[in-house]
């Protein structure tokens, strides 16, 4: 068994995405984190639900972290460098460390170079099925470890002595470090792992803690964690669901101290202190496999509908940059910034439209409405459209109405013309909104093109800028063949207590890291 001196109370690292925060004063510096589901799998090589993500940030450490104003420090590390060609990372862990267990008890597991060697071999066996694997593609020989055509010992992560750890990539990533933040590059202790037996990380005493947080319960009402008190920080983590404080708003449960932070989408006026953000783009859609099959026609409704609507009352919308809501990140690099405009190049709205009818009769329209969820505020925004392309082109649809729950039917069962509906990134991953416009991804509006889904796929193999740039084309395919039309992002908002501070949270990852965070 591996030996050490002391014991280190590190901090753990976050990642991004939307769900509902919140902090409950069971102790004077306590957040509560209200969840769907109670964590249930704190393996951090596997976790990928938002409540495990949550609970493993702030229970694992890994080399690096980042500080509230987004700089990378060292975390277990002390120091490293990067080779000039970014192809080599060498990490010099700190000397002492040691994992905690349950109840914040001491062990004798040392935290050392092979144990992260040992957690990135786990990524990359085919039986792990880790959702992490594809963000290190770079290292090298990755893919035939993965496929079983080399050894793990080919992998490119090595430990050259008990507090160096090495990584070679077989490609420049500007994004590793960023990466290094996820769960899965938690170090994981192989002798302690073999003895859980496959429980590893599935309950209390199968479950060690690398970062400043450390189990203290973890029942079927939740799950508790803790770390020594030291000053206004938050000493206590709850992850827990809501079951008593249902229909009440997120100013409401933060203002009946059932709370420190929530989500929060109205536009109501507070005094809280708010962070905006937008992971939902409400879109026209036209069903490809209707009269919209043409893409002269698409094209033409589509360059009338921009700009024809106003954005609707409330503060619950903005008009949209694109099909990709602002503030997504792809391997750590801001999606919009890097893939660029992709508003599509003016037309002619009214020949294109000519062009189209030449093979299309009066009678084709017959069938067509704009379909929009009841109760959602964008009727208007659907009624001025329809009243832009009546003058334009003289031809009359219905708005068509419909509940939420036959409306998401519909759209998922492609009964629908024309639809203006909520698209969203779910986790705030800008590949899955984009997957869904092909086969394998749902086949939302029935779009088929032979080159959008392999280059959408191509995407997965790329990094940082390039694969940016792929996914951009993507969605610049789909704007410029008016597959979908992008017109108002909703904003969402978190609400966060007064009092608490240094909170580090992204939606989309999701984040949520305590590190920081006081309470005054």
């Amino acid at each position: 068994m591996k030996h050490s001196l002391i014991r280190f109370s590190a901090v753990v690292l976050t990642i991004a995405f939307v769900f509902a925060l919140t902090g409950c004063g069971s102790g004077s510096n306590s957040f509560t984190w209200f969840v769907d589901s109670i964590p249930a799998n704190l393996d951090p090589q596997v976790a990928s639900a938002s409540a495990d993500v949550i609970a493993c940030e702030n229970l694992y450490s890994g080399l690096v972290r980042k500080d509230p104003s987004g700089k990378y420090e060292p975390a277990l590390c002390e120091r490293w460098e990067k080779s000039s060609d970014g192809l080599t990372y060498t990490f010099y862990l700190k000397d002492g460390l040691t994992y905690t267990a349950a109840k914040g008890n001491a062990t004798d597991y040392a935290i050392t170079a092979e144990d992260f060697v040992f957690a990135f071999r786990r990524l990359f066996r085919a039986e792990t099925n880790s959702p992490y694997a594809v963000e290190f593609a770079a290292l090298e020989n990755s893919a035939a470890v993965l496929a079983g055509q080399m050894p793990e010992s080919a992998l490119g992560v090595t430990a050259s002595g008990p507090l160096t750890l090495v990584f070679h990539l077989s490609s420049a990533d500007d994004n590793f470090l960023e990466k290094l933040t996820l769960p899965g590059a938690m170090p994981c202790d192989e002798e302690f792992f073999n003895s859980t037996r496959g429980t590893y990380g599935l309950n209390a005493s199968s479950t060690l803690s690398s970062g400043s947080f450390y189990i203290y319960n973890w029942t079927a009402s939740g799950l508790f964690l803790r770390r020594a008190p030291s000053g206004s920080l938050i000493d206590s983590l709850r992850l827990v669901q809501n079951t008593n404080s249902a229909g009440q708003s997120a100013a409401e449960l933060i203002a009946n101290e059932k709370c420190s932070a929530a989500p929060d989408d109205t536009a109501a006026p507070t005094t809280l202190t708010s962070l905006s953000y937008s992971d939902t783009t409400w879109s026209l859609l036209f069903n490809c496999s209707s009269v919209f099959a043409s893409t002269e026609l698409r094209q033409a409704l589509a360059s009338a509908a921009r700009g024809a609507a106003e954005v609707p009352d409330g503060g619950l919308y903005a008009a949209a940059n694109g099909l990709v809501p602002d503030g997504l990140t792809v391997d750590g690099m801001n999606y919009r910034d890097t893939a660029g405009d992709v508003t599509p190049a003016a037309v002619d709205a009214r020949a294109l439209y000519l062009t189209a009818r030449q093979t299309l009769t009066t009678s084709d329209f017959n069938k067509v409405s704009l379909m929009v969820p009841a109760g959602s505020g964008v009727t208007s925004a659907a009624e001025e459209i329809n009243g832009v392309w009546q003058k334009e082109f003289s031809l009359f649809f219905s708005v068509e109405e419909v509940d939420e729950e036959t409306f998401a039917k519909r759209l998922a069962e492609g009964d629908y013309t024309i639809a203006l509906a909520p698209i969203s990134a779910e986790g705030g991953s800008v590949y899955n909104m984009l997957n869904q416009f092909t086969a394998a991804g749902g086949g939302l509006t029935g779009y088929a093109d032979s080159l959008y889904a392999p280059q959408l796929q191509a995407s997965t193999q790329a990094t940082g800028s390039s694969r940016c740039r792929l996914l951009g084309d993507c969605e610049r395919q789909l704007l410029n063949d008016a597959v979908a039309v992008p017109l108002f992002a909703q904003q969402k908002r978190l609400l966060i207590a007064p009092g608490i501070q240094n909170l580090i949270f992204d939606p989309f990852g999701p984040v949520l890291d305590l590190t920081y965070t006081t309470k005054e």
